[in-house]
């Protein structure tokens, strides 16, 4: 009899499927939740979970008991490590295929991943995993214990800090933080975790490295790869640019009543936010379409290779810049830095790009079929819904939790889709390919 083999795509496929419907499974016991729902909405919760992304159909805080909620957190941790897991699983795999060239320029990046074994990479991203949240859960419980009975506060700061370095979006408060938005130890604790879930393992390590030759005195020249510079420098653009749009877009309107620095952790907070966590400080719903249309904008970015967090990247998006730039300067070659690009990384990046994209448009287009007459403004709703969704991102404006049955299974699929879908092309688009012998003439045709 002929053995089946399993890909190393269809491991990972089968790993969350199994995640999601056993988390489904135990959502709809009754310990979990108040007064019982269907299984979509079990289902809906626990792809939402697993995939980190923290769109709702019931509301957390109300429906599910403690019990409940822990199992969702549960689910948030599990998904969360391991994806990281996953992609960096992925990442050797991918390497393992690569020709000399790749493998070559793999290693100069990630090298400290090959030249240690699998526990010992697999030991730090538990321990930096559970330091960055027990400091969050801590600084998070300073806060809430002013409200909330001890077990209750500590309930809310585990629960919290878990979901905003895991990047889900998911809070045991109705109205997410928009209760704490003025409180300056909670915001920055909350986006602090999110921004250092969506920076990547790799990066989270490099910089670890590079404070302890600092502090050691022994820093060398360029102590930080190329790939953790680009991903920082992406990084504070994108959050620096997410918070100026969104505060001139938004100073005289949503934040007409907010004091000054309310107005600036406001806008620092929901540019943060917004590229992959879910959490909010505003109603989503109220904002000006103009705002929501740089926060779809930043969702199908999304965070850093590697890491937590959703989109097609940071990286994938700065590739396509520095080859518009290139374009526009009439050079032959991609350069970051005093280095220049490899055209097997453009050709990733743009198409990564157009496939994130066609899905998106595809997915926007079966939800407007399904919901053509139960939406209110259906095309900004339903396109911000599904990248909100293919983002793992858990911001909404109110649609998801009134879709129909098969509305939901369709974000349910666009959620596992964002989730797995990046780390499928790499590992397809990376694969080993023949050598064809044979050239075809070159021929030209007309464009743009």
């Amino acid at each position: 009899m002929k053995e089946v083999l399993i890909t190393p795509i269809q491991k990972i496929l089968i790993s969350f499927l199994f995640l999601i419907l056993l988390g489904s499974g135990l959502l709809m016991l009754p310990f979990s939740t108040v007064k019982g729902i269907s299984y979509i909405d079990a289902l809906f919760t626990s792809t939402s979970a697993v995939c980190v992304t923290g769109l709702i159909t019931v509301d957390t805080s109300t429906i599910f008991t403690f019990t409940g909620q822990m199992i969702i957190l549960g689910l948030i941790q599990l998904g969360g490590l391991g994806i990281m897991t996953f992609s960096l699983s992925l990442f050797s795999l991918a390497g393992g295929n690569l020709s000399l060239k790749w493998r070559y320029a793999f290693e100069n990046i990630y090298n400290d991943i090959h030249s240690k074994p699998v526990k010992s990479i697999l030991k730090r991203i538990v321990l930096y995993t559970l330091v960055i949240e027990s400091t969050g859960a801590v600084l998070l419980y300073t806060q809430f214990i002013q409200k909330f009975e001890p077990g209750t506060a500590l309930k809310h700061a585990v629960f919290h800090s878990i979901s905003a370095f895991c990047n889900a979006g998911f809070s045991t408060f109705s109205d997410n933080l928009m209760g704490y938005y003025n409180n300056t130890v909670v915001i920055m604790t909350v986006a602090c975790s999110i921004i250092l879930g969506g920076l990547g393992f790799l990066v989270l390590q490099e910089i670890a490295q590079f404070i302890a030759f600092r502090k050691k005195r022994r820093m060398r020249r360029n102590a930080l790869t190329l790939h953790t510079r680009f991903v920082l420098i992406l990084t504070i653009i994108a959050i620096a640019g997410g918070m100026l749009f969104f505060g001139l877009l938004e100073w005289k309107h949503m934040l007409s009543t907010q004091q000054v620095h309310e107005k600036i952790l406001t806008s620092f907070f929901q540019s943060v936010t917004c590229r992959t966590a879910g959490f909010n400080t505003v109603d989503i719903g109220s904002l000006r379409q103009s705002t929501l249309f740089i926060m779809i904008m930043l969702m199908f970015i999304g965070g850093s290779p590697g890491s937590i967090a959703g989109g097609i990247k940071t990286t994938t998006a700065g590739v396509i810049c520095l080859l518009i730039y290139a374009k526009f300067k009439g050079e032959k070659q991609i350069r970051l830095g005093d280095r220049a690009l490899d055209p097997e990384t453009i050709d990733k990046s743009m198409t990564l790009m157009i496939l994130a994209m066609s899905f998106i448009f595809f997915a926007t287009f079966l939800t407007l079929t399904i919901h053509e007459f139960d939406l209110n403004n259906s095309f900004l709703s339903a396109f911000f819904e599904i990248t909100s969704a293919f983002g793992t991102v858990g911001l909404s404006m109110g649609v998801t939790n009134h879709l129909s049955a098969y509305g939901k299974l369709l974000i349910s699929v666009v959620m596992l889709v964002g989730r797995l879908g990046p780390l499928t092309l790499i590992l397809g688009l990376t694969s080993k390919h023949r050598d064809v012998s044979i050239e075809y003439p070159v021929e030209q045709i007309m464009i743009g």
